[in-house]
């Protein structure tokens, strides 16, 4: 297809060179896109309080049940359209993109009203302490109503990404995240705004990087202008994006109501083992960079040679990345534990004894589990790569069930320390629907022959 030539085409060559130029991009963002909570949280803690820290940390659930109905949509842009690159469709590649227009300012308003009008009742449902409860609110209302910056450069990026591009979105991420870091301290330290300062910090700092990387793409990819016949609506793909997107979107929001499940049994530990669960998340979430781009990445990789109709490849490649995948996260699981204490005081002053403690605990306890949590990642982004989300909801139900059955019961007998246990086992347990489905073979029945290229493309 025209104007690939800065992309890269997954269905010829060796997967795992392949995944390695495409995830290592992903995985430097990562890193970078990660320090806009992280540096939310360390300046919190460390300039602020325990109490902003808590604060934030208690809308953890409701800020990712947020943030999930709309990456949804995201992840299913990727999807498909690298399924039609796969198939070197350029004609249904750019009204994927339209579609993706469209679906982006419906979802990002709907996100925005449903944050604006509920975050204060999701947080009493949730029994946030009422020491903190105002801020938490704030943070929500802020955050998810201008939440449509950030489904932008998601959006964008995933349309990058379907093509093969992670180098793109990664420039502007880099740029963006030393942005927030800079009005993060200039809004704590100079402003002293708060918690409200570096909400607002964030959703500036994702603005400007959605702006930019849609202004580039243009520039970088000619074959994705398009002219004002682009506009009208192809009812068919849009309708393939939204329900894919729904589904996936239904998928995360589920996940993200059992998270609200486990975060008010960790509200009524009180303020401390609160600041202990955001302090031991950012910790997990700085070391599963290591392997997450592969996993999550793969799905690009699958969707175009599930589009090129190359079961063998994909088979190939899936042993290949498991492997990976299980290295990875064994290495990441034995940095967190010699670094633990000292990555858990970057968040928090000395004197926060308890929370030191707490937090140590859930990074201790949780970074056994890595290559599970990679594992089932990974399958369910194959899975997804080739459009079978029904059974990797399945496998999301599973999960979700087993971390809010044992999140309540194991407290009962081992205390806040039961509520880290939780998320392991449901990893273990939600990885075995992936693994008959794909061991089976039941996907590859679904594939046909090669299709023709469309002479467009």
């Amino acid at each position: 297809m025209a104007g690939r030539s800065t992309a890269i085409d997954m269905t010829r060559g060796k997967p795992i060179h392949l995944m390695l130029r495409f995830a290592l991009p992903m995985m430097i963002g990562s890193v970078f896109q990660s320090l806009y909570t992280m540096v939310d949280s360390a300046v919190l803690g460390q300039y602020v309080g325990a109490n902003a820290l808590a604060a934030v940390g208690a809308t953890t659930s409701t800020t990712n049940f947020i943030l999930l109905l709309s990456t949804g949509i995201t992840s299913a842009v990727s999807i498909v359209l690298s399924q039609f690159v796969g198939a070197n469709d350029l004609k249904k590649i750019r009204a994927g993109l339209v579609s993706t227009f469209y679906l982006t300012l419906g979802v990002g308003a709907f996100m925005g009203l449903v944050s604006l009008l509920l975050a204060r009742p999701l947080m009493q449902l949730l029994q946030t302490p009422e020491s903190v409860i105002d801020m938490s609110v704030l943070y929500i209302q802020l955050i998810g109503g201008l939440g449509i910056a950030q489904f932008a450069y998601n959006a964008v990026a995933s349309v990058l990404r379907a093509l093969g591009d992670s180098k793109t979105p990664l420039i502007f991420l880099i740029f963006c995240s030393l942005l927030n870091v800079l009005l993060d301290l200039v809004s704590v330290l100079v402003f002293h705004l708060g918690v409200a300062g570096v909400a607002g910090a964030t959703v500036i700092a994702q603005a400007i990087s959605a702006a930019v990387c849609i202004a580039y793409m243009f520039k970088k990819h000619p074959q994705l202008r398009l002219t004002r016949a682009d506009f009208a609506p192809n009812w068919a793909v849009l309708l393939r994006i939204f329900g894919m997107g729904a589904q996936m979107a239904l998928q995360g929001a589920l996940l993200s109501v059992g998270m609200m499940v486990i975060t008010r049994v960790i509200n009524g530990f009180g303020e401390e083992v609160v600041a202990a669960f955001t302090v031991g998340s950012n910790v997990q979430n700085l070391a599963v960079m290591l392997f997450s781009s592969f996993s999550f990445g793969f799905s690009v990789y699958v969707g175009q040679n599930f589009g090129a109709h190359l079961a063998d490849r994909i088979r190939r490649g899936v042993w290949e990345i498991l492997l990976l995948v299980g290295g990875l996260s064994a290495l990441a699981s034995a940095l967190s534990l010699i670094f633990a204490k000292s990555l858990v005081l970057l968040y928090v002053k000395p004197e926060e004894t308890q929370v030191i403690a707490a937090s140590f605990d859930f990074v201790r306890i949780q970074s056994w589990f890595f290559p599970f949590l990679g594992w089932i990642w990974l399958y369910n982004s194959t899975l997804k790569g080739m459009g079978k989300i029904g059974i990797t909801m399945v496998s999301s139900f599973v999960e979700l069930g087993s971390k809010i059955a044992f999140s309540i019961l194991l407290p009962i007998w081992l205390g806040y320390t039961g509520i880290w246990l939780s998320a392991p086992i449901g990893w273990i347990l939600g990885l075995i629907p992936d693994l008959i489905y794909y061991y089976g073979g039941f996907w590859s029945r679904s594939l046909g022959p090669a299709p023709e290229p469309t002479a467009e493309a």
